[in-house]
């Protein structure tokens, strides 16, 4: 066995803390031996995050899914995980992957092309980009679900929203784009703009970067009426069970740094920051501490662990963490990581 192997194999140790103090010090001398060796920890350790999701993935046939799915997806992204897992999956025994997002396509064969939907989701933790039959282009964040007709027929190019995604739209006059989020619907004929609407969360935010939309809301007849129209840098909320929308100018730059790969906070609050630590690396934080909330963060990642996220919080507030351990799942899948953030 080669040192290489030696040292991978004492990854899963290192990302589960069970590791000898001896063991530890290999790995960290392992990874500052070379630029390359601390490259492949890198992969791995973004790979070890997502393992109690690709398990998952197993049901799924991946190869003939993408087989049948449009072929405008975009190459890059499924070529870099395929190299990314393929390097993984001997370590970490999980299954080998061929794109960054699930293909759930129903049983239409026998309906027309026009008549035909697809599913589209990325799990906890991943991100893709891709394009739709009309040439517009999605970035999907964590978490996400859309839906979209294999063919925009009609007069209407509609798509279904579950999650956050950035709709870079082809410009259509005759044709209007149509996001439904389900309590509303985001009308433009071209422009770009981030929507957001989780499952989890009683809240339905749209952020326009360029051109202009339409929020509508759709009667029983199907009708829409328009109950709002956007401006660039216009941030509209439909938040709480009253469903009262509200619209505010903000600095677009934090609402679609994650598609860019950039985790980025504003004078969050804890709470709001906890909430996209938790999607964007698919753990389970807990507050501890009445006053926690009351703290704002400003501040950008980009390709920083959890941990290391982590501990510049601490610099900047008067908390510490705690990681609890994972426990081993009857399928030898690990649990979601739980961390419980305290005041100091």
């Amino acid at each position: 066995m080669s040192k290489k192997q030696y040292i991978e194999e004492l990854f899963p140790g290192w990302f589960e803390y069970t590791l000898s103090r001896e063991e530890k010090q290999k790995v960290s001398d392992w990874i500052d031996a070379s630029d390359e060796n601390a490259k492949s920890f890198k992969e791995f350790e973004k790979v070890w995050q997502q393992t109690e999701r690709l398990r998952s993935m197993q049901k799924y046939d991946a190869r003939k899914a993408l087989e049948k799915v449009h072929k405008k997806i975009d190459n890059t992204t499924k070529t870099s995980f395929v190299e990314l897992f393929k390097r993984a999956a001997a370590v970490l025994i999980l299954p080998l992957l061929f794109a960054s997002i699930y293909f759930y396509l129903q049983e239409q064969d026998n309906l027309p092309e026009a008549e035909r939907w697809y599913t589209l989701k990325t799990e906890a933790g991943m991100r893709s980009q891709f394009e739709l039959p009309d040439g517009s282009h999605v970035f999907l964040n964590s978490n996400t679900t859309l839906r979209y007709p294999l063919a925009f027929s009609g007069h209407t190019r509609e798509v279904e929203l579950q999650g956050e995604a950035y709709f870079d739209v082809a410009k259509n006059d005759e044709k209007p784009f149509l996001v439904n989020t389900g309590k509303m619907v985001v009308e433009v004929t071209g422009t770009e703009f981030k929507a957001s609407n989780f499952t989890d969360e009683q809240l339905v935010e749209i952020v326009l970067v360029e051109g202009s939309v339409n929020l509508c809301q759709c009667t029983a007849s199907g009708q829409r009426n328009v109950i709002q129209s956007l401006k660039p840098g216009d941030k509209a909320t439909l938040a709480g069970s009253d469903n009262k929308l509200f619209v505010e100018q903000v600095d677009v730059a934090k609402y679609i740094a994650w598609k860019n790969g950039v985790l980025m906070f504003r004078d969050d609050s804890m709470e709001d920051v906890v909430r996209r630590l938790n999607r964007w690396y698919n753990v389970d934080i807990d507050i501890s501490g009445v006053y926690l909330e009351d703290y704002v963060y400003t501040a950008t990642f980009e390709d920083e662990s959890l941990v290391q996220v982590l501990d510049l919080l601490k610099l900047s507030a008067p908390i510490d963490y705690k990681i609890k351990n994972r426990k081993r799942k009857a399928d030898n899948t690990f649990s979601k990581m739980e961390i419980e953030i305290i005041e100091k």
